[in-house]
């Protein structure tokens, strides 16, 4: 292993070590926020009514504001877990074909943040979609539909971003096809 992709090994392992638990930890609160108004609050608030909107609505609301806080803060933390992951996956992979130029590195990194992207957006809307139904059932077809288009842009683009990765592999595999083509020396 050379010494740029044991660095990245490091800086990926010491990022991992301080993301994953503010992630997890996150990630419980978020769980806890959704469980407790999902069978707690939203149904004990089911005959009421503030100020003309009834207040299963209003405390939708309150919780959709309160995770996507969380979220932001879980989002900053995968994606610097990601870079430093994609870093060290790039280092180990050119360590096949020799050096690695930072234009490569970044595209790794773009290909993998987007694919996670993707995975937490649609991982969150599963979790909300009936809190957004609650607000209006309009709501969520809208956000759903927003998700499809700006996921297949971001897949697309996660795609491209690993380009050079297969172009290498394909160009290898095609030269051993066709150095079996090469007639036997000897």
């Amino acid at each position: 292993m050379g010494q740029a992709a044991m660095k990245a090994y490091i800086d990926a392992i010491r990022k991992l070590r301080d993301s994953a638990p503010k992630i997890l930890i996150n990630s419980g609160i978020i769980v806890l926020i959704w469980a407790f108004t999902k069978y707690v609050f939203t149904p004990l608030s089911v005959e009421y009514v503030l100020l003309g909107i009834p207040l299963p609505q209003l405390i939708g609301i309150v919780m959709l504001t309160a995770v996507s806080l969380l979220i932001i803060g879980i989002a900053r933390e995968v994606f610097n877990l990601i870079d430093a992951t994609s870093t060290y996956l790039a280092y180990t992979i050119s360590a096949r074909n020799g050096e690695i130029s930072e234009d490569e590195i970044s595209n790794y990194k773009r290909g993998f943040r987007g694919i996670a992207t993707v995975l937490i957006v649609v991982i969150f809307f599963l979790l909300f979609k009936e809190f957004l139904n609650m607000l209006h059932p309009l709501l969520s077809s809208v956000v759903l539909l927003g998700i499809a288009i700006w996921s297949i842009v971001q897949l697309v683009n996660s795609g491209k971003a690993f380009s050079t990765l297969a172009e290498y592999y394909a160009r290898q595999w095609a030269e051993q096809l066709q150095s079996r083509l090469q007639p036997e020396e000897g």
